[in-house]
């Protein structure tokens, strides 16, 4: 069961299997590639991916929100 789904700025978006839930284990994760051109005045420095907000839809759809890139939409295919 694939119950965890987490964003962490530049690390991307880590998913983890919570069916034990005292050791739980990455199974996916999604790290988009750095931005090549900045569409807004933030972030301030240089261009890194900064991955955001995350969501996922009843169908299983994932929705994570960048800094510079705007909206990815995904789905995990692992088990």
């Amino acid at each position: 069961m694939i119950a965890a789904k987490a964003a962490h700025s530049n690390a991307g978006l880590r998913i983890y299997d919570t069916s034990t839930p005292a050791a739980p284990r990455e199974v996916g994760y999604f790290l988009p590639p750095d931005p090549t051109h900045r569409y807004g005045v933030f972030p301030k420095g240089k261009l890194v991916a900064q991955s955001e907000d995350v969501l996922v839809d009843t169908r299983g759809l994932i929705y994570v929100t960048d800094k510079n890139q705007g909206l990815w939409i995904l789905r995990f295919t692992g088990k």
